[in-house]
């Protein structure tokens, strides 16, 4: 059992059986789960570099999700600061 965690989810992938189930951040990834909870999935390429992860549907490539890895929380306990902020260009005299 593979287990990815993105920003609002948890993917957890049953590599044995080819199938895949996504639950909310938050939900016990140990309650039970019923066959309809689980869908098949062709591919799972991970990209260690990016943190980005693709899921390949269909034996095609035509049918594909793409999430990315939750940031892991910085050392001082912080999440990074994503607001926005305004950049001044200097006046080019014109």
């Amino acid at each position: 059992m593979e287990r990815i965690e993105s920003a609002h989810s948890l993917w957890l992938f049953d590599t044995e059986r080819k199938r895949f189930r996504r639950l909310p951040r938050g939900v016990d990834p140990d309650s039970l789960a019923l066959d309809v909870d689980w869908e098949s999935y062709h591919a799972l390429d991970v990209d260690e570099a990016t943190g980005a992860f693709t899921v390949t549907l269909d034996e095609a490539g035509t049918r594909l999700l793409r999430a990315f890895r939750a940031a892991p929380e910085p050392a001082n306990g912080r999440p990074p600061d994503v607001t926005t902020t305004e950049l001044r260009i200097p006046d080019q005299g014109t």
